[in-house]
């Protein structure tokens, strides 16, 4: 999988849903904010139909969601939704982990050193583009590791929300999401199944709870 989220582009609805895609996980249209499709179809030069099309797509995703009688607004994300969101994350990548500790190459186990390498670093400077990318690196080769190709696409699958809800991400987060994936790539360098397995669990689980909600703001 390519880092990033370059997309073939093939219609002009395909064009619209990618660009808002890329703007809601940014940050760039705020939870909450109410998106107006004649706007929208100005700004991207189109006609209301593929606006309409991408937003479908996009609640269908979970990044926005159609009120009858009032339109398009983006999400604000609520605890529950966010705590199933990373469990169910949290389930993929720990099978992949535990799979990865039966059967990764040494090869594949130095892709996760290299990543931490990046990661580490990153996350001492509070670098967060940086950061990101390691972090795909990360999960990227924990998942091939696995060897399991329908694991890793339902795992990939999950990303972009993921990213959507990781808006507010502090230096010591990154600090200890780096601390986390170096338990779960110990856990797979001396074989053991159960410790990587829980490690990587216990790593995505945790944002359910984490303090990245705007009701979580002590300003808002």
């Amino acid at each position: 999988m390519e880092f990033g989220r370059r997309q073939p582009v093939g219609t002009k609805a395909d064009a619209v849903f990618f660009a808002l895609r890329e703007q809601l996980i940014a940050g760039e249209r705020p939870y909450g904010e109410t998106l107006s499709t004649n706007e929208l179809a100005q700004e991207f030069g189109v006609s209301r139909r593929p606006v309409m099309d991408a937003m479908m797509r996009l609640e269908v995703a979970g990044f926005i969601e159609i009120i009858r009688q009032v339109g398009c607004r983006v999400v604000v994300p609520e605890r529950r939704m966010v705590r199933e969101h990373f469990y169910a994350a949290g389930v993929l990548d720990g099978a992949a982990a535990r799979l990865a500790a039966s059967r990764a190459s040494e090869a594949e186990r130095e892709l996760l050193r290299q990543a931490l390498r990046g990661s580490r670093s990153a996350a001492r400077a509070f670098d967060k583009p940086r950061f990101e990318v390691a972090n795909k690196r990360f999960h990227t080769a924990l998942l091939t590791a696995g060897g399991n190709r329908r694991l890793a696409d339902l795992a990939h699958s999950s990303w972009d929300l993921s990213d959507f809800y990781l808006q507010r991400r502090t230096p010591d987060d990154l600090r200890r999401s780096h601390r986390e994936h170096e338990a779960i790539a110990e856990a797979i360098a001396r074989r053991d199944p159960e410790g990587a397995r829980d490690a990587a669990e216990a790593h995505l689980a945790r944002f359910g709870e984490a303090p990245i909600l705007p009701d979580d703001d002590p300003e808002s």
